[in-house]
């Protein structure tokens, strides 16, 4: 991501034909903010990025895709917090009228990204810095008391992205903490 670059984004719902269009500067923050589990949630082998120099001109393609897309509007899905917005931006059924909008993005010289694993992989490991310190703030607040069960599913729903997207994750973490989260996955495994 080049600073000021500003992403149109097609994020299509897991097992669903329903999809959320909009923009970000950084698509991993935005679908975070629609859930925690948001490499479950979305099918982001099947997300669309277009990158944009500017908000501006991604604003206005949007703009011009809710328009272009009224029929299929949808309601935004009970799964997604209110608190993350962007309730009138999801389609049903759009999912090839999309590709094609994203397609005619590419010919006008855009940079696109499609079965965009790859891309959401590499911008998860540009956090490997960031997951550790934090993982290790964690840790010091369990050992000082302040730890809660929230706090640390919290953080298990942030280090289950990286299995997910089949990353490691054995030099990202605390030595402490890669033993919890062993032992987190593997009560799982057996059902716990």
């Amino acid at each position: 991501m080049s600073p000021g670059t500003c992403y149109l984004y097609v994020l299509p719902l897991a097992g669903e034909d329903l999809l959320k269009i909009g923009i970000a500067s950084d698509p991993l923050a935005r679908a975070q903010a629609f859930s925690r589990r948001y490499y479950e949630s979305f099918d982001l082998s099947r997300s669309l990025l277009v990158e944009f120099d500017s908000r501006r001109e991604a604003q206005a393609r949007e703009t011009g895709l809710h328009r272009r897309l009224r029929e299929w509007n949808a309601p935004q899905p009970i799964t997604v917090p209110l608190r993350a917005a962007g309730r009138t931006e999801w389609y049903r059924g759009a999912y090839a009228e999309l590709e094609a909008e994203v397609a005619a993005d590419r010919a006008r010289g855009h940079v696109v990204h499609q079965a965009t694993l790859d891309w959401w992989r590499h911008r998860l490991q540009r956090e490997r810095d960031t997951l550790y310190e934090w993982a290790a703030q964690l840790q010091r607040d369990v050992e000082d008391g302040y730890g809660s069960p929230e706090r640390m599913q919290l953080l298990a729903d942030a280090l289950d992205a990286w299995p997910g997207m089949g990353l490691p994750l054995h030099d990202a973490l605390p030595p402490e903490l890669k033993r919890w989260y062993a032992r987190y996955r593997a009560g799982w495994r057996t059902g716990l």
